[in-house]
């Protein structure tokens, strides 16, 4: 009865157990697993600024062996940047659609991709496109790597 009231012949409710906090159980990854995928995350939210300052001390390098001007390397890093800014929104939107994994997976693969094409290239048109895609892949695993801890 809601007012504690019990009518003649009825037996009084039980009270109900009380939940405690560290019985309500808010995911279904164990300690570990939250542990990993907050280490994974971390881990791929590093290259993007990575790839990005690893590159200014090759500028000089990288010009006189493309037989091109400093400033058109530069031009790549500008073009790095732009990317930067503008995947992590156009991935983030994506991945709340789609699911956060196989993003996950193709902006790892795109990432690795455009690393391996870097390192073969020969010419500036290919080290400007690569570069973008480095981008690309690189800040697009920002906004996944920050959504999921608080998906876990």
């Amino acid at each position: 009865m809601a007012s504690g009231v019990v009518a003649a012949g009825e037996k009084p409710e039980e009270p109900s157990p009380q939940i405690t906090d560290t019985e309500i159980v808010y995911s279904t990854f164990s300690k570990t697993s939250k542990r990993w995928i907050a280490i994974a995350a971390s881990f791929s939210a590093m290259f993007s600024g990575l790839s990005s300052f690893i590159y200014y001390p090759a500028v000089t390098p990288i010009a006189e062996d493309l037989h091109t001007s400093i400033e058109l390397v530069n031009l790549t890093i500008t073009s790095y940047l732009i990317v930067s800014g503008l995947a992590p929104s156009i991935i983030g939107d994506l991945a709340d659609r789609t699911g956060r994994r196989p993003l996950y997976i193709a902006t790892f693969a795109i990432y690795f991709a455009a690393n391996v094409g870097l390192a073969l290239q020969d010419s500036y048109p290919a080290l400007f496109t690569l570069r973008m895609l480095q981008s690309a892949g690189s800040s697009g695993q920002l906004p996944i790597s920050n959504q999921r801890p608080s998906r876990c």
